[in-house]
């Protein structure tokens, strides 16, 4: 995160790893937002698809990035789980919200052809209900993230990684999935 982050901000970052966590959570939610009410809008209004397959190509416009960049900006330095525990976890949580999100649109969309006649106002109306609900998750989907999606490795296997001259930038540079690194710290424990 050191790349983007303005020198001012960057050592209380350091210092400090929940407001480095936040940070990053938002900063990257903030680009999968953009991306994803970007494909939810596109799909509903020139796709002219309905409210569930825009929440479908809104939710993977989001997800996606948003869990790469949260495990590089916000938990990347949270070793706790085999990746693919980790995914599914992420998984669970995003597809939580993907469910109200089309649920929410559906009554938006209802709601915004008895109030509108126009096209283009009901696709404003119901992308800014699919926003809202973006909006909603944001607290809760950190807090879940934070306690159990992206668990802190225990100590043995944190002090494991050090032994084994591993740092931040050798677990993620060159090998975005982490897996390198999760090898060698497992091998290590024996």
């Amino acid at each position: 995160m050191s790349a983007v982050t303005p020198a001012w901000l960057s050592p209380h970052l350091e210092k400090h790893p929940l407001l480095r966590r936040i940070t990053g959570y938002s900063a990257g939610s903030v680009v999968a937002i953009v991306l994803s009410e970007a494909a939810f809008a596109a799909t509903l209004g020139w796709g002219h698809a309905g409210t569930t397959v825009a929440s479908a190509v809104g939710f993977i416009g989001g997800a996606v990035p948003n869990y790469i960049l949260n495990r590089r900006w916000a938990w990347r330095d949270r070793r706790g789980r085999n990746r693919r525990t980790e995914v599914v976890l992420y998984m669970v949580v995003a597809l939580a919200t993907f469910l109200v999100s089309a649920l929410v649109t559906h009554w938006a969309e209802a709601v915004a052809r008895r109030l509108t006649s126009g096209g283009g106002l009901q696709v404003a109306f119901t992308a800014a209900a699919f926003l809202v609900v973006s909006g909603v998750f944001f607290v809760f989907k950190f807090v879940i993230y934070e306690k159990i999606v992206f668990k802190k490795a225990p100590e043995t296997k944190a002090a494991a990684l050090v032994e084994s001259g591993f740092s931040d930038l050798d677990i993620t540079d060159g090998d975005p999935s982490g897996m390198r690194a999760d090898r060698e710290v497992d091998r290590s424990l024996g």
